[in-house]
């Protein structure tokens, strides 16, 4: 990894010339591929165009995620910002660069849509966002290209795995019980919490190269479980959801425009108070409390996202959910 670092630092280099004026386009590119903009998103898709098709990509994104922390946790590599003074991070870059989850995370979403959506100019425009946010990450300064490439790689490995997956997964699911899917829920999740622990324990890392810190110049945390526990919790919250709401029956996805409008405006307000409000109350650091406090802070936003939202729908007559 060491070798690549260098080989790749002149390219990190060369795309930190580009014009000043990019990196806020840049940074708006970014975006698409943040924590933030998913959190938008992914529920406009699931309450509001295609139920099956939001649950598919949430939990494609959620696994991918999982992967790309435990990567990171495995190769334990620095980002460009970290390793020389003539590269600027021009955005947020604490944990560990290789490979980047931004371009990993685009290649597994919106890869699946280019798969499921058989119209061209979804599919023309979920390519060119998926290159777009990998090149955003080169110019701002925070991945190399290998981690950039990795990630299109790994990406595009997790949407060939899922498609083949899901019948088998899918069957499992239709014949089994209610009990047996909360179980298996919980036993996904347990592993996804015990990898990391048996890759990089916690509350006891090395201590970072200095010259990481000194070009950092911010704090970094790429020991840090936060991203492990966003994916997990938000993984344990979306599953109990979905299981909760089809014993109740079909959530109706269809309705007139302005309840689409409604459900979405009330929807993101749900969202926004478990993830923001929560966030200003619980404390951000690196402890255990910190740590479970965090992944039931996801798991809600996960639950209210699959569950609570839409029955609250449902009961204010903004949508229906049809009795299995």
């Amino acid at each position: 990894m060491e070798t690549l670092t260098q080989y790749f630092l002149s390219v990190s280099i060369w795309f930190q010339q580009f014009p000043t004026w990019l990196n806020p386009i840049m940074k708006g590119i970014t975006f698409l591929g943040n924590v933030e903009f998913y959190l938008l998103i992914m529920p406009l898709l699931y309450w509001c165009i295609d139920l099956s098709l939001g649950i598919r990509m949430g939990i494609l994104l959620l696994v991918s995620g999982v992967i790309n922390a435990l990567l990171k946790l495995g190769f334990q590599a620095p980002r460009p910002f970290w390793v020389s003074d003539l590269v600027v991070g021009y955005s947020e870059g604490t944990s560990f660069g290789f490979p980047s989850g931004h371009s990993q995370n685009a290649a597994s979403i919106w890869g699946l849509l280019m798969v499921s959506v058989q119209k061209r100019w979804v599919k023309i425009l979920a390519l060119l966002g998926i290159i777009l946010i990998g090149i955003s990450r080169l110019v701002l300064g925070v991945h190399f290209l290998h981690d950039v490439l990795a990630g299109w790689l790994i990406g595009a490995g997790l949407v060939y795995a899922f498609i083949h997956l899901e019948p088998a997964v899918s069957s499992w699911y239709s014949r089994n019980t209610t009990a047996k899917r909360l179980l298996m829920m919980g036993f996904v999740t347990a592993i996804f919490i015990l990898l990391p622990i048996l890759i990089s324990p916690p509350f006891d890392f090395p201590v970072l190269p200095e010259n990481w810190i000194k070009n950092a110049g911010t704090e970094i945390n790429p020991y840090s479980y936060d991203d492990i526990l966003t994916s997990t919790g938000s993984f344990l919250g979306l599953g109990l959801g979905i299981i909760m709401l089809g014993r109740k029956g079909t959530f109706v996805v269809e309705g007139k425009i302005w309840q689409l409008f409604l459900r979405y405006l009330i929807g993101v307000a749900g969202v926004l108070l478990f993830w923001a409000g929560l966030k200003s109350l619980f404390p951000d650091d690196i402890s255990p409390v910190s740590y479970i406090l965090r992944f039931i802070r996801y798991g809600l936003v996960g639950l209210w996202i699959s569950f609570g939202a839409p029955v609250l729908f449902s009961s204010i007559k903004l949508s229906e959910i049809k009795k299995a």
